[in-house]
């Protein structure tokens, strides 16, 4: 019986961080780059005002922004780094538990991007120990597309132009690691 194929492809770890405030706070970035280390693409945050969802626990005027990290990440060990954001969230937790921030850690290849998720839903994959994967937006034609099962913000995507420059720096660390 032939050895099991060594995957050895890694991807881009990025986050979508859900704040209240136009500008990043700096807590949360400081948090943020403590778990994963120097930000190498920092998105503009844009107003989360197609669901009230959050507001209860984080109040109105949202906003969410998309980062990534230096670091790179095996896809497969994306559940970790979920584990982790959700520590983060705790610690960046106010008195009352109310979130200062609302993490979702996910991981970009040259195709999509995937967000881990500890619930399940119609469309998510499951990957063991509890954890879904959602892959909510895919790459073709020069462009991110949503998936038919996004929430209404990825649909419609002011984050495009963020998630271009995060897949060219990616692109770009990836042809000087061969």
């Amino acid at each position: 019986m032939a050895a099991p194929h060594q995957f050895s492809e890694t991807a881009a770890l990025i986050a979508f961080v859900l704040q209240p405030g136009s500008e990043w706070n700096s807590s949360v970035l400081n948090v943020i780059t403590r778990a994963w280390g120097p930000i190498r693409h920092l998105g503009k945050l844009f107003p989360f005002n197609k669901t009230a969802y959050y507001e209860e626990e984080m109040g109105k005027d949202l906003y969410r922004g998309v980062l990534s990290f230096e670091m790179q990440i095996a896809p497969q060990l994306v559940g970790d780094e979920k584990i982790r954001s959700n520590d983060i969230e705790r610690h960046l937790s106010l008195a009352n538990g109310h979130r200062l921030a609302n993490v979702d850690i996910g991981y970009m290849d040259m195709d999509k991007i995937v967000l881990p998720s500890f619930k399940r839903g119609p469309f998510k994959l499951y990957a063991g120990k509890g954890l879904w994967l959602d892959m909510i937006l895919t790459y073709a034609k020069g462009e991110f597309h949503p998936t038919a099962w996004a929430f209404n913000d990825f649909v419609q995507n002011p984050y495009q132009h963020d998630l271009i420059l995060i897949r060219e720096k990616y692109k770009k660390a990836q042809n000087v690691k061969k």
